[in-house]
């Protein structure tokens, strides 16, 4: 099963923006908590902006965005999704500032209220002798190599684990099945990177 699931990881490209939450929206929650509906979008810019302009690289805004391993999506990736009708997933509208000054008010914030911890502990490699980390109401641990739990995955329904955010782990990696790939992967041009789990 490791070569049907793929972490969504940020590229390595200088270009891309380092988000990072205004004011407002660092006292929110945002990464752990639903926000309620109708209230404010998430305002973001990048980290970034003066060491590119400084090293003159000319920032780029794609499709998906990161902030630390969590997703920013654009409107069309939005409606995939929901297409998809994918639970415990709570989107929310997002502002980013980018470089310029300009406002992308077309992006959305995924926050996945559950995480699924997954990772087989006898198959994969992790940090045994370090006690597990406690943050927002879960234990983490540092994990280095990845083997998903074959039986936790056969008995739990497809449809709860096509898109989720994996438990237990501090990286906290979003995972896609292979049949939503397609939707971040975007013919290489998404913003996002695609790493089969078994290939970590």
């Amino acid at each position: 099963m490791d070569n049907e699931y793929y972490f969504i990881r940020k590229p390595d490209d200088d270009r891309l923006p380092f988000l990072v939450p205004d004011e407002n929206t660092e006292d929110r929650r945002f990464r752990f908590d639903p926000q309620p509906p109708g209230s404010a979008p998430l305002v973001f810019h990048n980290g970034w902006r003066d060491l590119q302009r400084k090293r003159k690289i000319v920032g780029v805004t794609p499709d998906i965005l990161f902030a630390g391993a969590d997703l920013v999506v654009r409107d069309a990736i939005r409606e995939c999704l929901l297409e998809q009708q994918l639970p415990s997933i709570h989107m929310h509208p997002v502002v980013y500032i980018d470089n310029a000054g300009q406002w992308h008010e077309d992006f959305w914030y995924l926050t996945f209220v559950d995480r699924f911890d997954c990772w087989d502990r006898a198959a994969s490699e992790f940090d045994e002798e370090s006690p597990p980390i406690r943050l927002g109401g879960f234990q983490l641990q540092e994990v280095y190599t990845y083997c998903l739990d074959e039986k936790l995955m056969r008995q739990t329904p497809l449809e709860n684990r096509r898109l989720f955010k994996m438990g237990g782990d501090l990286n906290a990696f979003v995972v896609c099945h292979s049949s939503l790939a397609h939707i971040f992967r975007a013919s290489g041009n998404s913003g996002a990177s695609l790493m089969a789990i078994d290939d970590y």
